[in-house]
């Protein structure tokens, strides 16, 4: 009852995978954020999450998976959506 999105770095190969949206309990939707002062990406089911990197409440929710965002891992924004699927 969800989504899997997956990234995968075009510049140094890391890779990483986030299962979003409800889950079979109806329990709140995972959505999944970047944030705009330092790029980091975070899972939340928060309506207004902090950013675990800056700590500050300027998330905006990624909506368009198809836009390259800043690897957690080397910091080049080559982190590319490449992994889909569903989840139960």
């Amino acid at each position: 009852m969800g989504e899997i999105k997956g990234y995968k770095c075009s510049n140094c190969n890391y890779e990483k995978t986030y299962f979003i949206g409800v889950g079979f309990m109806n329990q709140k939707e995972t959505k999944l954020y970047e944030c705009i002062h330092c790029n980091a990406i975070k899972k939340s089911t928060l309506k207004n999450p902090k950013c675990s990197k800056c700590n500050r409440k300027s998330l905006n929710t990624i909506i368009d998976f198809n836009n390259k965002l800043e690897c957690p891992k080397c910091g080049e924004r080559k982190f590319n959506f490449e992994i889909a699927g569903t989840w139960d």
